[in-house]
Parts: C-alpha cells; structure tokens; sequence
C-alpha cells in the first residue's frame, strides 16, 4: 500500500524548517515524498487527514532497560547505589523470562502510546524482550546486560553474541542485538577487554554506563588512575559503535575520546535529576564534537517512558547550567531525540526523507495547552506532551491510530503485568 498523511505541519529534522501544511507518503515500510502539501494525491491507497496535527520523524529513547515497569515506584527517592544494590539487583535474581517479556510489552504499550517507535535496552532474557519487540511492531536495540561476577566463564558474554547473531534479520530487521556490559565497576578492565574483542569480531555495538555519578568517576579515579571514560577506552569498548549512557560527569579527556568513537553519549535528564546524578553539559560536548541523543532511563529509575517530558528537561537543564535561556534551542531537543539517536544507534535516519524508514508520528494540537501557535518546535517540546500523540507509525505499518493500539491488547498487558509485579515482591521476601 502507498499511504500519506497530511497535517497542518510536518518537520522533516536536519535543517529543515516546518512544512505548513505539509505531507509525508511511504510505500511498503520507506518514505518516498515529503514536503508541502499540494494538489490531490494520486495512486495513493490511504491518506490520513489530521488537519489540526504535527507530523515528526518518529521519536527513538536512547537509552532503557523496558522491563523495569514492573518495579515502576520501588525504593523511589533513594540514593544510586543503594538504590541499585539494596532494593533492584535482589529483585532482578527472581526475574524470570515471561516477567521479561511482560514488563518489556507494557513499556512497548507506554512507547507507542507517546510517539517513540525504537529503543536501545540493556537487560537479561534478552530473546523474551526481542519478542516483545517483535509483537509491537516497534524497533529495538537490544543488548544483554554483562555483569563480571555473574559471567566469570565467559558464557553469558557467548550467550550474547550468539543471540544478536540468531536475531540479525529477524522481525523485519527491526531487532538490532548489542552487547551491554553494564558498566566498570560491575566490570573490570580484563572483562571489558573480553567484550570490547568480542564485539569487534562478531560486527557488534556496545551499550554501556559511563560517569553516571561523581562517586563513580571519583572511585575510578582512585582505582585504576582513570575515568570510567578512559577506562572503557583502554579496555578496547570505544573501538566499537558504542552507546554510552548518562555520561554526566565528562571530563576534557573524555569528551575528546567520544569525540572520536563512532556513537555518542545518551543524555537521560530525567533519571539524573531525580536520582540526584547532576545535568551532562551537552551545550560543551557537543560543541567539542561529541554525537549527544536522549534516553528516559529504565522507568523504575523515571517512572514514564516519555520522550516529551525529556525533550523539555534536556533544554531545562541546559538553559540552567548555563544560566542562559538562549544556550539550548527547542529545535535541538527534537533533533537529539530522533535524529541524534539515530545517529548513535545506527541503521535508521532519524529524518523523514525519501528513501529512510517510514518512522513516523503525528501529534494532536487540539488541546488548550497547545493554542495558539506561533513557534511549531516551542509548542512540539515546551508544550506537547505524549498524550497528545495519535498516531504511531514505525516501519511503515501503523501501530496506534487515534489514541488505539493497534498490536498490543494494552488492557490484558496491563493486567498481567500487575499480577507479575506483585508476585516479583512476593518472592524476594
């Protein structure tokens, strides 16, 4: 089928300003033509009219471990450390695949709902999280999660890679298998070394934790002379395409290493602020050259999946670290949740052009928060939010379509997930 959507205004991403009105058509699951809106659309099967709604290049979160909803709320208000050690890894040790699987289809649901259609996870059980990315029809990059202590053969790290090769192709190339050590300080320098050489013979990327807390960078420091940046650097990690998450706490070493790296660092405001991690200086990495996307974190650590709310905290953050409203522009927000994070990811666009993936979303401009319009990117982040997404598009093929899930039996998933989150608590009694 060749499909068009029409709306009030389209924003294609790159420099591009916005097209009012404006129109995007796919055919099978890649845009062929996008642009202003002009005269009648010929020998297309379906147009979808939404004159009071904004098209943009389908949001990706850079960053997340999905199937933490289930411990959406536990130990809230904690401290990193404890937070991680004392209330979710006991958890984590009674997971079990369908869990897995479960609490990765509720965030899928969530994801959908608020116009993101990819995202990079780190988790364990990763074939139950590649099938819930498959059932939702959204894009996933999906790496198991590596802990030293728990793999002191090397078989979960074998077990990763055979994974993403299992995967490769699958789903419509919408599954994308990474290797997730966690970070150095569950990962020492010998192990990092393992992985970073299995990921550059197998043709993987890595996704990792790096300067997330001052107390991390201070005890690497005092370690191994070194921070957690030139730490995974040494270990061989940068050689790869790398997704590094958080990256809060850069030094001017660091920001020259990822500079040079072939992907980029993962902001993820939210999650930072309210873990009490500090803001990243994503005005200076990238202006020193650092590639910067946008992640929610897992939503046991922001408890939403939605993009919108980052997109304003990124641009809060920056105009207060710098104590300039004019050093962070709404435009830039977009672009690091979309075309930013394809850039780090790879394989997708991030862009509505001819010829990338048909990723796409419209949002509802109905709402009284979002009248009237004077700036259309001031009222995408500042004001929009991921209620007011309506339509989801990914790959092509519409997974949510004025306000209803089109793949997923949202009613039954949440159900489920609320029986399987009691029962987790249950047993790590």
């Amino acid at each position: 089928m060749r499909i068009r959507v029409e709306a009030a205004a389209v924003w294609p991403g790159g420099e591009q300003g916005w097209w009012t009105p404006g129109q995007v058509t796919w055919s099978a699951n890649r845009i062929e033509s996008v642009g202003p809106l002009t005269g009648e659309a010929a020998d297309v099967d379906r147009v979808i009219r939404v004159e009071d709604g904004l098209v943009l290049p389908g949001l990706l979160n850079g960053h997340n471990h999905a199937a933490m909803s289930l411990m959406r709320g536990i130990a809230d208000d904690s401290p990193l450390m404890e937070w991680l050690t004392q209330h979710i890894f006991p958890l984590e040790a009674h997971l079990t695949s369908e869990d897995v699987y479960v609490g990765t289809l509720l965030s899928c649901a969530e994801m959908i709902r608020g116009g993101t259609v990819g995202f990079a996870d780190m988790y364990f059980f990763v074939d139950a999280v590649a099938r819930a990315v498959e059932t939702s029809g959204l894009r996933g990059w999906i790496a198991r999660g590596l802990v030293e202590a728990d793999d002191p053969g090397g078989e979960k790290l074998a077990e990763a890679v055979e994974f993403a090769h299992r995967w490769r192709g699958r789903a419509e190339g919408r599954v994308v298998g990474m290797l997730g050590p966690h970070a150095p300080y569950t990962c020492g320098p010998r192990y990092l070394e393992r992985v970073a050489e299995s990921a550059k013979s197998a043709d993987l990327g890595i996704h990792i934790h790096l300067a997330e807390s001052w107390q991390e960078v201070q005890d690497s420091q005092q370690r191994f002379g070194l921070t957690p940046v030139e730490l995974a650097a040494r270990a061989g990690i940068l050689q790869s395409r790398v997704v590094v998450a958080h990256g809060v706490h850069l030094q001017d070493q660091d920001r020259k290493l990822l500079a040079a790296a072939q992907g980029g660092v993962v902001h993820c405001p939210v999650s930072n602020a309210k873990l009490g991690n500090g803001t990243m200086d994503v005005v200076r990495a990238r202006r020193e050259g650092v590639t910067v996307g946008l992640g929610t974190d897992g939503p046991a650590s922001t408890n939403t999946l939605d993009m919108f709310l980052e997109m304003k905290a990124m641009a809060w953050g920056q105009k207060l670290l710098h104590r300039d409203p004019a050093s962070f522009q709404a435009v830039e927000a977009l672009r690091a949740a979309t075309e930013g994070n394809a850039q780090i990811l790879g394989g997708v666009s991030g862009r509505l052009e001819p010829g990338a993936p048909a990723d796409l979303i419209v949002v509802g401009t109905r709402g009284t928060h979002l009248t009237p319009v004077h700036d259309w990117s001031s009222n995408a982040v500042y004001a929009a939010t991921a209620a007011d997404v309506r339509y989801t598009i990914c790959n092509g093929v519409v997974l949510m379509e004025e306000g209803r899930l089109l793949t997923i039996d949202e009613e039954a998933v949440r159900r489920e997930a609320a029986a399987r989150a009691r029962a987790l608590i249950d047993r790590s009694r």
